[in-house]
């Protein structure tokens, strides 16, 4: 009968328990990152279980085999959990295999990436190196002789860790269906999805999707024949609007806007995709729900849209056409805008480069620079304007700090976030005064919004901050709020509309203004002007089925766990139950459904 030393066992067997330990703590550790409910024990010891489980089977192969799966599974492991980590706190959701071509995106938002990186990230690869080290040296070595009842040992660890979280779901509140968390069961999950997924053929009423008739509304055609100019500003949060920080106005020209012949919708919030503001701007342009992982401008390039571009030019305007101060092939911008019928596009290359920024160059000079191409349209036309000064991590340039900051301030997020706000709104303003210059200012409609959330509510020192500002906590509607303005000169109409709207709804709302009222393609938004109540659908950074309405909003988080459903009061951030909006939830997650369908089979035409 073969013996093992004492020695070998306890550094053979040690080894396992070694394993095994660090792989709970690093799952223990990533769990904690992406709001499991009070679960992560029970992910941790699933990880660790399902590991040892598959090791053991391995075993009963040939030990090589096992030490192959080992080095494979905990390796993997470590890897995704510090990736899957750095892009939660910068999406909030966990990343999809389908993002594999979006990956060339993150060497152009690098500096960001590395503002996210702490040292929970870098945790889970400290220990690589040495586990490389020691499987190479064990090669070296004569290999002790396999033991029989070893696969046994691993395998009865595996089915123990699956008796605890059976008796987790017995007398607790752990479910099966939770186990799509886990780390391995959620990264298989998603590949064979993406691998196998089918082209989605399911039948949609698409007359449930048109433009309402609001002929008979007061404010259709009242910015009838005028130029077209939306600006969507980077990050642009609705809580600075009419904010003081320091008895210091963080943006005075938009604050003027506000009682000067504007449309102002305070609850409005973002809705994007997988292309973050890419997908700000598809949906504004379209009505249409970005796909929820992928961009827009990447998975549906070439569909045939009918957006505001081509109603425009069907009505009349002479061309539609895009600014943006950072690089053109962005999000496959350059490739995607003439399918959204946009003529001409002026991106980082076409400009003189002077006045750089963080990313591209200053919204300063994009606006300078963009006024002889303005004055060159026949009129009316369509401007579309992108601008990215205001980008994470927010480091203008100290000459275009503006505000002073108290010293605790200095170097945050939250304070280089209201100096580059408030550069924009500067910057802005010189614009405005360029177009009346040009004589380009009374005969235009100007439309403005923020394309995301800039900062979160879960860090305690950003959300310590801003309520501090505002003077009442940063809660959750103030990250999905975002501001929306409608400026029509001269149209002596200023008022203040308080129905919940997104980005889907920015197209039916500007061509009622316009008094375009015969539209061939579905439409998911509404018209904010006339909407009885408002709905807005969102996705990406929450599971699709979440929803903001006039007086709720419903969060259902990605992991799906029932625990962690939340229901706020608009008004007074009670916690209510979820109970009672699963129905409006469901409804919420069909509209995306529905569009989802659509795009996937370019049908978006009316029948």
């Amino acid at each position: 009968m073969n013996r093992i030393h004492p020695a070998a066992a306890v550094r053979r067997y040690g080894l396992y328990v070694l394993a095994g330990a660090l792989l709970f703590i690093k799952s223990y550790i990533f769990y904690s990152q992406i709001q499991l409910g009070g679960f992560e024990t029970a992910f941790s010891i699933a990880t660790v279980g399902i590991l040892s489980a598959v090791c053991g089977l391995l075993r009963f192969l040939s030990p090589k085999a096992s030490r192959f799966g080992f080095v494979l599974l905990y390796f993997a492991a470590s890897f995704f959990m510090a990736v899957d980590s750095v892009y939660y706190s910068y999406v909030a959701r966990l990343p999809s295999v389908v993002q594999v071509g979006m990956a060339g995106q993150l060497a152009d938002i690098w500096d960001t990436i590395v503002k996210l990186l702490n040292w929970k990230h870098m945790a889970m690869l400290l220990d690589l190196p040495l586990w490389y080290l020691y499987f190479i040296n064990r090669k070296s070595r004569t290999p002790a002789a396999p033991r029989k009842w070893e696969p046994y040992l691993l395998l009865a660890w595996g089915m123990f860790c699956g008796l605890i979280l059976t008796g987790w779901g017995l007398f607790g509140q752990f479910r099966p269906e939770y186990m799509i968390n886990e780390l391995y069961c959620y990264h298989i999950c998603d590949f064979a999805n993406a691998a196998f997924a089918a082209v989605d053929n399911t039948e949609v009423d698409k007359t449930l999707y048109t433009l309402q008739d609001d002929s008979d509304s007061p404010y259709f055609g009242l910015a009838e024949g005028r130029n077209v100019f939306i600006l969507q500003i980077e990050a642009l949060q609705n809580f600075v609007i009419g904010a003081r920080y320091e008895g210091q106005e963080l943006t005075p020209n938009l604050n003027a806007l506000l009682s000067d012949n504007t449309f102002y919708f305070p609850h409005y919030y973002y809705q994007i995709g997988g292309g973050n503001t890419a997908d700000a701007e598809f949906t504004v342009n379209n009505s249409l729900f970005a796909p929820e992982t992928e961009a827009a401008y990447v998975k549906y390039t070439e569909n045939t849209y009918y957006g505001l571009p081509w109603l425009l030019k069907e009505n009349g305007y002479s061309g539609a056409h895009v600014f943006h101060n950072y690089k053109g092939d962005f999000w496959n911008r350059r490739t995607a805008y003439p399918f959204q019928g946009f003529d001409t596009y002026t991106a980082l290359e076409d400009f003189e480069e002077i006045d750089p920024f963080p990313m591209g160059i200053s919204d300063r000079q994009m606006f300078t620079q963009s006024m002889a191409s303005l004055t060159a349209y026949p009129e009316p036309f369509y401007a579309f304007y992108i601008t990215v000064s205001s980008h994470h991590p927010y480091a203008i340039p100290l000459k275009d700090r503006g505000i002073t900051l108290r010293p605790e301030d200095e170097a945050t997020l939250f304070g280089l976030y209201i100096q580059s706000v408030h550069y924009v709104d500067s910057v802005l303003g010189e614009w405005l005064d360029m177009l009346r210059e040009e004589g380009l200012y009374d005969n235009s409609v100007f439309v403005l919004y923020g394309d995301h959330y800039a900062l979160t509510n879960t860090d305690h020192q950003i959300s310590g901050q801003v309520s501090s500002m505002l003077g009442r906590n940063y809660t959750i509607y103030d990250v999905f709020n975002v501001p929306l303005l409608i400026h029509i000169p001269g149209s002596g109409v200023s008022r203040t509309i308080s129905t919940a709207g997104g980005h889907i709804d920015v197209l039916p709302t500007l061509l009622c203004l316009l008094g375009i009222d015969e539209v061939r393609t579905v439409m998911f938004g509404q018209n904010l002007l006339t909407a009885a109540e408002g709905m807005v659908c969102e996705q990406t950074h929450m599971s699709i089925g979440s929803f903001i309405s006039d007086d709720v909003f419903f969060k259902k988080p990605h992991n799906n766990i029932l625990t962690n459903f939340s229901v706020y009061d608009r008004i007074t951030m009670e916690s209510l139950s979820p109970e009672p909006y699963y129905t409006r939830s469901a409804a919420a997650a069909q509209k995306i459904a529905d569009c989802a369908a659509l795009m996937a089979q370019n049908d978006l035409f009316l029948p």
